[in-house]
């Protein structure tokens, strides 16, 4: 990759990342997201008095299903809408530059969740001892759930130009992702179904270890729907 193809990615991230703090939805879905967490892990410690943080990783995630959709959905709709991806698409830019620029925003912004809400390890350690290996393999694990969900929403914006229908579409592709499991069946559909159940797969990293298969998994969840995203743009630019 050239420096110029670079620069270009570079130059959508950036005006990504600033969009979303100019509005207020970043914001209103950053004070939902620890607000919630908060309560979540309130009741940990109220319940268990453990400083084991497993099981709250666990319980954000259902937390994401909600952001994900949110985050993205105006992504590739919005400009879709407005006209302005017809101007995108005839300049030099390409879709995969274009693309990968608007995922690299969207993943700035969720990196930022993911910092803020190291608060909560950070007040444990304060009340007790705390395993930073396992913390930071569990909240590497959540941030690396979240991106794949990001990967996803960003295919579902890139489907419509309502912001709205994005957003659902994109919910009901991770929600089926996450209960892929839940499906009674037996043989190879199960062991599928097992491989690609978010929560299953998110496991390994809550009780501290980085194993090769989760992490292959996740990265090709998002490699997957990545090229998902600049085949629909493609295919949008030549008809």
């Amino acid at each position: 990759m050239t420096a110029g193809s670079l620069s270009k990615w570079w130059v959508v991230a950036r005006r990504e990342w600033q969009v979303a703090f100019q509005t207020p939805l970043a914001y209103v879905l950053l004070a939902l997201w620890m607000l919630i967490s908060g309560f979540m892990y309130v009741g940990l410690l109220v319940s268990s008095q453990s400083s084991d943080l497993s099981s709250l990783v666990q319980n954000m995630t259902v937390l994401i299903l909600f952001m994900a959709p949110f985050l993205t959905m105006r992504l590739l709709a919005e400009e879709r809408r407005t006209g302005s991806e017809e101007l995108i698409l005839t300049s030099p830019i390409s879709a995969g530059q274009w693309v990968v620029g608007k995922y690299i925003g969207a993943l700035l912004v969720w990196s930022v969740f993911v910092g803020v809400s190291l608060l909560f390890p950070l007040v444990t350690s304060r009340l007790g001892q705390v395993d930073w290996g396992v913390i930071a393999a569990s909240w590497g694990g959540l941030w690396l759930f979240g991106a794949a969900t990001l990967a996803v929403g960003l295919f579902a914006s890139s489907l419509t130009d309502n912001q709205l229908i994005a957003a659902m579409l994109s919910f009901v592709i991770i929600l089926l992702f996450y209960i892929a499991s839940w499906v009674q069946t037996g043989g190879w559909v199960a062991t599928l179904l097992s491989y690609i159940d978010l929560p299953d797969q998110l496991t390994s990293f809550s009780v501290g270890s980085v194993a090769v298969t989760p992490l292959v998994f996740f990265l090709s969840l998002i490699g997957g729907f990545l090229f998902l995203s600049v085949r629909s743009v493609d295919l949008r630019r030549w008809t």
